[in-house]
């Protein structure tokens, strides 16, 4: 009972950590969750298939199931591949797609000019207190 607690919380803090240190974590669980029921689902139809067949003699597609099967497991894998390299490029697409019409005109249009260049030639800022000293000498004078 202890022990089964204990593997329960370790379970829970290991994912608890593993979700803190990547933040796509629940994606690439979520893809390799899916891939692993899916070849599950595969093999359990396959011994199923190979059952029927052994039971009823016909023997006929026995080497094209196997062939079948190993061609589903590799589609799977690919297909987690291209799902998880997807979600990398799609943080790409998503702030392209998010770009206001024109704003790369605005960008584009003084590209040798810096960004800060128009800040450069203004006066210096100045603190609360610097401002109210200089309060203080005016009215002195």
């Amino acid at each position: 009972m202890i022990k089964g607690l204990f593997k329960l919380i370790s379970t829970i803090l290991t994912f608890k950590i593993f979700f803190w240190v990547e933040p796509d974590a629940k994606k690439f669980l979520k893809g390799v969750s899916l891939t692993i029921l899916f070849i599950i689902l595969v093999s359990y139809i396959h011994a199923e298939y190979l059952s029927w067949s052994e039971l009823s003699g016909d023997k006929t597609y026995l080497s094209i199931s196997f062939i079948v099967k190993n061609f589903t497991i590799f589609l799977s894998f690919l297909f987690a591949f291209f799902y998880l390299k997807k979600g990398k490029t799609s943080k790409l697409q998503t702030s392209q797609k998010n770009k206001i019409e024109g704003e790369e005109k605005i960008y584009t249009e003084k590209n040798k000019e810096d960004y800060f260049d128009k800040f450069r030639g203004t006066q210096k800022l100045q603190s609360r207190t610097e401002m109210l000293l200089n309060k203080k000498n005016e009215k002195k004078k």
